[in-house]
């Protein structure tokens, strides 16, 4: 009986941990939705052939690359594979410093909702999402993937 219980546990476990990683790759995939007009942009900026720094260059690329591994990222997570945890862990300093972030979406409100306030407090709470995410696939990579 106790066989039982702690098999049904361990599937539940693992069948919440898969729903977990497809729902983050679910966030992958609107945050990929909500910044396809900026990566258009940058890619525009590329085929105008337009006189370019090498640090705007440096950015635009390390942009469109970190872009591009959100859809690499979501089909990994989706599946759910190791790979996917992996890739996010390396795309997360490139999340922070272009401001793609998993619960970005959040700041859609400003459109509906008018207020100085608003927006002052909507950051903090899209950075403590990511954080969040950072903190429960850290947890699901040692329980799961060891």
């Amino acid at each position: 009986m106790l066989k039982i219980v702690i098999s049904l546990y361990l599937r539940l476990k693992n069948d919440n941990m898969k729903w977990t990683l497809r729902f983050f790759a679910l966030l992958d995939m609107i945050c990929l939705c909500l910044l396809a007009e900026q990566a258009h942009t940058q890619f525009s900026s590329f085929a105008a052939n337009e006189t370019l720094t090498s640090l705007e260059f440096f950015s635009r690329t390390l942009f469109l690359i970190s872009w591009l591994t959100l859809v690499l990222t979501a089909i990994l997570l989706a599946i759910p594979k190791k790979t996917g945890i992996i890739a996010y862990y390396f795309q997360l300093p490139l999340r922070f410093i272009f401001y793609m972030f998993s619960f970005g979406f959040i700041s859609l409100a400003t459109y509906f909702i008018t207020g100085p306030f608003l927006l002052n407090m909507l950051t903090p709470l899209i950075i403590f999402g990511e954080f969040l995410r950072l903190y429960f696939t850290y947890q699901i990579h040692k329980e799961n993937f060891k």
